[in-house]
C-alpha cells in the first residue's frame, strides 16, 4: 500500500543543509536524539512490553558506516517508531514536535542531519502498537529540481509488537575517514555520558559499544597543609543569575593532568551542546592560560536547561549572561573551604607524571636546531684578552678543583627522558656539547655541567633534571613552559665555561648557588 507524505513548506531548503556548519559527531547526533526521544515518550509501554516477556529492556541504537561506492550510513533503534500521528509532521522541514521539551524540538534535526552527509536516505519505522512498517525515501538532488511538494510512503503489514526507526544515509557528501571516524566515537560518548551512565542506553558504532571513560578524581592534601589529610576535591555549583536562570551542577579536579581532556560540559536536558571531546568549555577567566595548570585539572558537568540551544544543538544562546556567568562560577570554584583553582594552579604530585619522550625529544630538537654549529664569538665577545693558549691554561688550572661541578652517578648511566648533540664554534674553538633531559629525585642539582678537554674538541655535558622542585612547580606541563626553562639552562651552562675560559677560575659558584636558589626558596609557589 502506497499513500503520500507533504514535505513543505519549503523543499528549497534541502538545498541548504548540506552547506550548514555542522560537525560529523553532531550530526549523526540529531538522529540519535531522535532515538533517544522516542525512547523516554515511550520508556513505560516499551519496558511493559519487555517485563511481560520476562526481559530487561534497553534502548539499543546502531550505526553503521560504508566507505565503499560513494559511502552509506546506517542509524537503527529499538525505540517506539514514528507513530501514524507524528509521520505526517516528522518529514515537513522546521514544523517541531507537539512537545517540545525533550531532545526532539525545532523539527529541522533530522532532515538537515541526513541532507548535510547525503544526497540519498531512506527513513523506514514502525510505531509500537501499529501493525505496519512505513518507508519513505529522500532522493534531494531530484526534489529540488522537480520542487516536489510530496513523497510516496510505503507500507507493508507487520506484528503489532514491533517497534524500530532506520535512516539509512548514501551517496554522501562527507564520508567519515578514519581519523574523522576516531572523533566521532569519542565525541559521541561524550555527548551522551548521562544516558550511557545508567546503562539504559546503549550506542554501537560499527559494532563496537560507545563508551565514556570517567576521569579518576583527585584525592590530596591542600597544596599549603601537605601534612594535613587527603580531601576529596569536588564540589557542587548552584549559579543563580540577574534574569532568575538557574545553573546547577558540579566542579572537581582530575587525579591527574590532561589540557585536552580537562574543561567543563554543559549540558542541556542531558545531552552535552558545548565541551564535548576536546573542545571543553574552558573560559580564560577560570581556567587561565590554555597550558595553565588549572587547564589541565579542573573539569565539571553543568545543567544549562534554563538557557536555549542553537537549532544545531552544538552551542548555547547566552542571552548576553555569558560574562556574568563566568564570574559567578569563578567565584563559586575558587570559595573556600574548597578552593579548586587554587588548589589546581598550586597542587604537585609528590612523584610527577613523566614527560612524554616526543615531546622532551622535540624540545631538546628546537634547542638542537637553533645552536646547532652556531658561532657564537660575535654574539657574546668572549675570549677578548686572553689567547687560545691562555684560555686553555686557566681551564686546565681550574676545571678540576671550580666549586659546583657535580659527578654523575656511579654505576648505572641515569635514565634520559631525551638527548642531542650540538657543534658550537666560540672564539675558535670547537665544543661538542650534550644537552641531556633526565627525571630522577635522587638527583639535587637542577643544571649539571660536565666538560672533558682530553678529546679533539673539548667536550660539554649539560643535563637538566625535569624531577627538580623548580621544574615540577613551573615547568611540569609538556611543551610551551618547559623549553623556555630549558634554553635557560643551556645558557647558563654554557655562561659558565665561556667564563671559565675567559679567566673566572670560579665560575662554578653562580650555577651552584642558582640549583641551591631553585631547589629551596624559589620552587616555591606564594
Amino acid at each position: 500500500m502506497t499513500q503520500q507524505v507533504s514535505i513543505q513548506p519549503n523543499v528549497g531548503m534541502l538545498s541548504l543543509f548540506p552547506h550548514m556548519k555542522y560537525q560529523p559527531w553532531y550530526a549523526l547526533g540529531e538522529l540519535v536524539d531522535n532515538s533517544i526521544q522516542s525512547y523516554v515518550a515511550n520508556r513505560d509501554r516499551l519496558h511493559s512490553l519487555y517485563d511481560d516477556r520476562g526481559q530487561r529492556y534497553r534502548l539499543r541504537i546502531d550505526i553503521e558506516t560504508d566507505r565503499h561506492d560513494g559511502g552509506r550510513i546506517v542509524v537503527r533503534d529499538n525505540a517506539a517508531g514514528i507513530a501514524a500521528t507524528d509521520f505526517q509532521r516528522a518529514f515537513r522541514v522546521a514544523e517541531p514536535p507537539a512537545d517540545v521539551s525533550g531532545l526532539s524540538q525545532f523539527g529541522v534535526g533530522m532532515k538537515a542531519a541526513a541532507a548535510w552527509f547525503a544526497k540519498e536516505f531512506r527513513v523506514r519505522s514502525s510505531s509500537l502498537g501499529e501493525s505496519v512498517i512505513r518507508t519513505v525515501g529522500f532522493d534531494i538532488p531530484a526534489i529540488v529540481a522537480a520542487r516536489r511538494e510530496t513523497l510516496d510512503v510505503a507500507e507493508e503489514a507487520t506484528d503489532s509488537t514491533t517497534h524500530f526507526t532506520e535512516v539509512t544515509l548514501w551517496n554522501l557528501n562527507r564520508v567519515p575517514k578514519t581519523r574523522t571516524v576516531g572523533k566521532i566515537r569519542e565525541y559521541l560518548g561524550s555527548i551522551y555520558r548521562e544516558f550511557l551512565r545508567n546503562g539504559d542506553v546503549v550506542i554501537l558504532f560499527d559494532g563496537e559499544p560507545i563508551q565514556y571513560d570517567e576521569p579518576a578524581e583527585l584525592t590530596a592534601s591542600r597544596w599549603s597543609q601537605p601534612d594535613e589529610p587527603p580531601l576529596a576535591w569536588r564540589k557542587t555549583v548552584d549559579i543563580h543569575l540577574e534574569s532568575g536562570r538557574r545553573v546547577t551542577g558540579w566542579a572537581a579536579l582530575r587525579e591527574t593532568g590532561a589540557t585536552s581532556q580537562a574543561g567543563m560540559a554543559l549540558l542541556y536536558r542531558r545531552k552535552v551542546v558545548q565541551g564535548a571531546g576536546g573542545d571543553a568549555y574552558k573560559p580564560v577567566e577560570v581556567f587561565g592560560r590554555s597550558n595553565s595548570f588549572r587547564s589541565q585539572r579542573l573539569f565539571g558537568e553543568l545543567s544549562m536547561d534554563d538557557f536555549d540551544v542553537t537549532y544545531t544543538k552544538d552551542a548555547l544562546v547566552w542571552y548576553d549572561e555569558e560574562e556574568e556567568f563566568v564570574e559567578l562560577l569563578r567565584d563559586q570554584l575558587d570559595a573556600e573551604p574548597l578552593p579548586l583553582l587554587r588548589q589546581a594552579e598550586n597542587y604537585r604530585a609528590r612523584k610527577p607524571a613523566p614527560v612524554p619522550a616526543e615531546v622532551a625529544t622535540g624540545v631538546l630538537q628546537t634547542t638542537a636546531t637553533v645552536l646547532d654549529h652556531a658561532d657564537l664569538t660575535s654574539l657574546l665577545g668572549l675570549g677578548q684578552g686572553l689567547d687560545d693558549a691562555e684560555a686553555d691554561g686557566a681551564e686546565r688550572g681550574t676545571v678540576a678543583t671550580a666549586p659546583g661541578v657535580e659527578q654523575l652517578h656511579a654505576g648505572e648511566p641515569l635514565p634520559d627522558l631525551a638527548n642531542r648533540d650540538v657543534v658550537l664554534t666560540v672564539a675558535g674553538r670547537t665544543w661538542d656539547v650534550a644537552l641531556r633531559l633526565i627525571a630522577d629525585e635522587a638527583v639535587e642539582p637542577w643544571l649539571q655541567v660536565d666538560r672533558d678537554d682530553n678529546g679533539p674538541a673539548s667536550t660539554l655535558r649539560l643535563t637538566v633534571n625535569q624531577a627538580h622542585p623548580f621544574m615540577r612547580t613551573f615547568a611540569e606541563i609538556p611543551g610551551q613552559d618547559l623549553e623556555p626553562v630549558w634554553r635557560l639552562a643551556v645558557a647558563l651552562g654554557l655562561a659558565q665555561e665561556l667564563a671559565r675560559d675567559s679567566g673566572d677560575a670560579k665560575a662554578g659558584y653562580v650555577r651552584l648557588n642558582v640549583n641551591e636558589l631553585l631547589r629551596t626558596y624559589l620552587s616555591k609557589q606564594p
